[in-house]
């Protein structure tokens, strides 16, 4: 419930503070004084877009403010989205929304900085708004099936008829693109048996590349090794006063005289290890020399094998190491393609099966949107006749929604076309509510709508000039509806009729003037003579008379009676004030 409403620099308001109560809460006024102003702030306060146009001239930001008992709609998941955005269940909320000229806008709940999704998805449990544009929306098939499914409590079997679908329309979607793919699966194998057969021949190696590069730099330079280590093998060992000669004569005549002077055996022995080492060298390059020839077709086979693999590099545009895992990829894919008959069968089934899953489901669905569709409209009808309209027939209709083979369209909404119609006067046949051309009547279905599915899922109802295009007796009508409907929810009401604002339990009056070169809005709640004096104005405009007084006063007890309570106790002007 909205408890209370603060508002500054906003629009036309400077500053205005509104406490609010249970029951039905009129709000009266001039056309212009402000009163669709107040609901614009009441709209962002529960979500809708913020624009620096609202900002008072002269003031650099905007600020609105409400706070609200949500005790009775914690249960209704208020408390999970608090929790997800990380804000602790409390049974009154505080939002602030406040718009700068700048453009830094912020909104705080309880305090702490929150999301506009966030926003939005707290204001749909709070308060619902009607308005002129719900009028458009009601001509809209497409909100009727919403409507109905909302009357008929069906959110769990439309949940799980999305679940379902969803399953079946991801499997279809595979059966379609794999019996796509078989149509080109000939083509498709061919062209991966060749490019397997391609990297099989090539039978790569890991680590070929580098053994290759080495190879070709060995054979590239196969003079130069061979000249070199013979010339060193020369000087070393075979040429006559080589370094192993002179070094075994050094070694002879060292390890003599260390007979006459040990000092000399370690560094004779040393020589005597490095002849031997360089006599091993001298063997090696022997050997490596005498082997070491220019090979063309070794180089040029090298050479070949470097550019093919350099080639299948470049076609495919990875490495080594990846084409060899290719080639395992494109066994298996060529197994899968093999398979592809068997899996195309396989999946085929498991389509019918959740199709018959889905079919199901809508069936189910359809029978409860029948059932719900059959009380929807007989309690509207009874809605509408205690508004007036004596002999309306209306109706919930639930068709089979025809695909493009003639079968029934499966949706995630489920198979049906949902559709209201109504006949307004007896012997007039049905037609769907756009056709529907008094805007009165349109008014009243809606208010029969809103009494009969609105009812316990917020606990706070807006109505802004719910009564347009209707007067006399029906107004007192609609007024009565509209007391009866506060006794489940709080209602807040614009209206133009005195018929309405005598059922009100809070009066508020509406009114803007002039001040120190500016228009200001006020908000004074009415009680007592006061509210009779505000509704013989409504009765009598500019002229009131001790006639218009009277016939206030008489509406205010009709009202009364007609709604089965006692008469509250007056209250006197001044409970709620505000100046803009």
């Amino acid at each position: 419930m909205l408890i209370e409403l603060n508002i500054k620099d906003f629009a036309i308001i400077d500053s205005l503070s509104v406490g609010f109560g249970p029951g039905l809460n009129i709000f009266t006024g001039e056309t212009g004084a402000g009163k669709s102003i107040i609901m614009d702030a009441l709209s962002l306060i529960l979500g809708d877009r913020a624009s620096n146009e609202i900002i008072r001239q002269g003031a650099e930001e905007a600020q609105v403010e409400a706070l609200f008992d949500v005790s009775a709609v914690r249960a209704k998941g208020l408390d999970s989205v608090l929790s997800e955005a990380g804000l602790p269940p409390s049974d009154e909320l505080i939002i602030k929304r406040v718009v700068q000229r700048a453009g830094r806008n912020r909104i705080y709940i309880n305090g702490s900085l929150a999301t506009l999704v966030t926003l939005t998805e707290v204001g749909r449990r709070l308060i619902d708004i009607y308005g002129q544009s719900e009028h458009q929306s009601l001509t809209r098939p497409e909100e009727h099936m919403e409507l109905l499914d909302s009357f008929g409590s069906l959110g769990a079997m439309r949940s799980h008829m999305a679940d379902v679908y969803r399953e079946y329309a991801a499997a279809r979607k595979e059966f379609e693109s794999l019996v796509l793919d078989s149509k080109n699966t000939a083509d498709k194998k061919g062209f991966l048996a060749y490019q397997l057969k391609e990297l099989a021949d090539a039978d790569l190696k890991a680590g070929e590349e580098e053994s290759l590069r080495k190879e070709r730099e060995r054979l590239q330079n196969a003079g130069k090794l061979g000249s070199v280590t013979e010339e060193a093998e020369r000087a070393i060992y075979s040429d006559s006063g080589s370094i192993t000669e002179r070094l075994g004569a050094i070694s002879k005549a060292l390890k003599e005289l260390s007979a006459v002077d040990p000092a000399l055996a370690a560094t004779a022995k040393t020589i005597e290890e490095c002849l031997v080492s360089l006599e091993d060298a001298g063997a090696f390059l022997r050997d490596y020399s005498s082997s070491v020839e220019a090979d063309p077709e070794a180089l040029e086979a090298a050479s070949d094998r470097a550019d093919l693999i350099g080639r299948l590099r470049k076609k495919h545009g990875c490495t080594l190491e990846e084409l060899i895992a290719k080639k395992d990829a494109l066994e298996a894919e060529l197994r899968g393609l093999d398979n592809i008959e068997f899996k195309a069968g396989e999946l085929e089934a498991r389509v019918k099966a959740l199709k018959g899953k889905a079919e199901e489901a809508a069936s189910h669905l359809t029978e409860a949107r029948k059932t719900a569709a059959a009380e929807l409209e007989s309690l509207i009808e009874g809605e509408l006749k205690t508004l007036g309209m004596k002999g309306v027939v209306f109706e919930a209709a639930v068709d089979a929604d025809a695909g493009h083979d003639g079968g029934a369209r499966l949706t995630e909404k489920g198979a049906d076309r949902v559709s209201f119609f109504i006949a307004t006067n007896k012997g007039e046949g049905l037609k769907p509510l756009a056709r529907i051309a008094s805007g009165g009547e349109l008014s009243r279905i809606m208010l029969a709508m809103k009494s009969v599915m609105a009812t316990g899922r917020v606990s706070t109802l807006i109505f802004d000039e719910i009564d347009t295009g209707v007067s006399g007796s029906i107004a007192q009508v609609v007024g009565l509806k509209l007391k009866e409907v506060s006794r489940g929810n709080q209602v807040l009401c614009i209206t133009h009729l005195p018929q309405v604002a005598a059922f009100a339990d809070r009066h508020f009056v509406v009114s803007k003037k002039a001040a120190g070169g500016r228009t200001v809005t006020n908000v004074v709640e009415a009680a007592g003579e006061d509210r009779v004096e505000e509704i013989s104005a409504m009765l009598g405009g500019l002229k009131v008379t001790d006639t218009t007084r009277k016939h206030a006063a008489e509406l205010i007890e009709a009202a009364i009676g007609m709604s089965g309570r006692k008469k509250a106790p007056v209250r006197r002007p001044g409970a709620a004030e505000g100046k803009g």
